[in-house]
């Protein structure tokens, strides 16, 4: 595999290590985008920039026209969890040993993010065409793509590639996700005289075991959807001898390509339609990001999938393939920002980048340097490749 030069690898890696260091909870990103940031500001591009919901967002211009492509890694992290249970009881420690970078976010997704400034920002002007554009986005791991969307809403590039880890694999499509809840409604009594209320529990658990039976679609490369359920709320809680007059029952449900909310919903419509003890929906999130600004959508992310033989996605391999680099499909069996890039407003979308989604989300969480560093090429590789593409 081609190498970097040394001075390359070490602001990768320090680059790395910086941003794992920095503690950047959904919502609390603030210190975090101040470092990106200021280290973008020393990089090569000509535009640096924060938006209104906190997205850092670089550009730079080649040395002839071409197409705007947009780089995107996701600066916030998921909960560390129970901190004692972290080597060292740090979850932040950035620590670089035995040839890996530990601590949360690693792999999720900081290794693609310092992947990407890296080899954009000191890509050369002589070495491609178009636009570039790299953005550090908020707000993935609450409301998937909102943030994003935003950037694209104004910028209107012509291709997203997500920076998301795919073993080094060129990501082309990628299962989608929505969150449902379903409310039984009972009637409260006193436990000791069941029979004068309506236990919300027990209807629940009826429209539990019927969500079980309901058949789910499937398609012939993102496979089987699925359907979750994650947890259960009964009101009051806790009891003081009263039967539950309510009971929420929440959902994952993960979608595949043709899916939309309508037909998500019919079969629950023709199941429990004509009940008045059971209400069903999407639900709405709002998220406020570090800058105050609130970011509201129904919790639904729908399924995308590129064909393989589309020529922009040919050049994309070829590209990887002509660095030395894995020039493989992959199908992401998770949801990206890809879902609004994508399945909502139809750009053409590759998701991209080091590590594993195994070691995601997980305590000691890390990311192989090689894998960094192969990154690097990779993201340089389709900036200069697609440069050349006609969108």
């Amino acid at each position: 595999m081609p190498t970097l030069s040394p001075a390359l690898h070490d602001e990768v890696i320090s680059l790395l290590q910086a941003l794992v260091r920095t503690p950047s909870l959904s919502g609390q990103e603030g210190a975090l985008a101040d470092l990106v940031e200021a280290r973008l500001r020393r990089l090569a591009f000509d535009q640096v920039e924060r938006d209104a919901w906190g997205n850092v967002i670089a550009s730079r211009q080649g040395y002839a026209p071409g197409p705007h492509l947009l780089f995107d890694a996701h600066m916030d992290v998921v909960e560390p969890g129970d901190r004692t249970a972290w080597a060292g009881g740090d979850p932040y420690s950035g620590r670089l040993e035995h040839g890996r970078v530990w601590g949360r976010g690693a792999t999720d997704t900081k290794g693609s993010l310092a992947a990407m400034m890296v080899a954009i920002g000191r890509l050369p002007t002589r070495a491609f065409r178009g636009t570039l554009t790299v953005v550090a986005s908020v707000g993935e791991e609450a409301l998937e793509g909102a943030a994003l969307g935003k950037v694209c809403a104004q910028l209107r590039p012509d291709v997203v590639i997500i920076g998301e880890p795919t073993e080094g694999r060129l990501g082309i499509g990628q299962k989608g996700r929505a969150r449902l809840y379903f409310r039984a409604q009972g009637r409260a009594a006193h436990s000791s005289t069941p029979a004068e209320g309506h236990n919300a529990i027990y209807v629940a658990a009826e429209v539990i075991q019927h969500i079980r039976t309901l058949p789910l679609p499937t398609h012939p490369v993102l496979g089987a959807g699925v359907m979750e359920a994650l947890d259960i709320h009964s009101e009051p809680y806790p009891s003081a001898s009263t039967i539950p007059y309510t009971c929420l029952v929440r959902y994952d449900r993960r979608l595949v390509v043709g899916e939309t909310p309508e037909s998500v919903l019919q079969p629950y419509r023709e199941a429990f339609g004509g009940r008045e003890d059971v209400a069903f929906g999407f639900e709405d999130i709002a998220f406020t990001t570090y800058t105050g600004a609130v970011l509201r959508t129904p919790d639904f992310h729908p399924a995308w999938l590129w064909a393989e033989h589309t020529p922009w996605v040919q050049q994309a391999l070829a590209s990887l393939s002509a660095a030395g680099l894995r020039a493989e499909t992959f199908i992401a069996p998770y949801c990206t920002n890809g879902s609004t890039t994508a399945g909502e407003l139809g750009l053409p979308t590759l998701i991209y980048g080091p590590s594993s989604i195994a070691l995601a989300h997980k305590v000691n969480e890390y990311i192989e340097v090689n894998d960094v560093l192969a990154a690097v090429l990779g993201y340089q590789a389709l900036a200069q490749g697609l440069g050349n593409e006609k969108f």
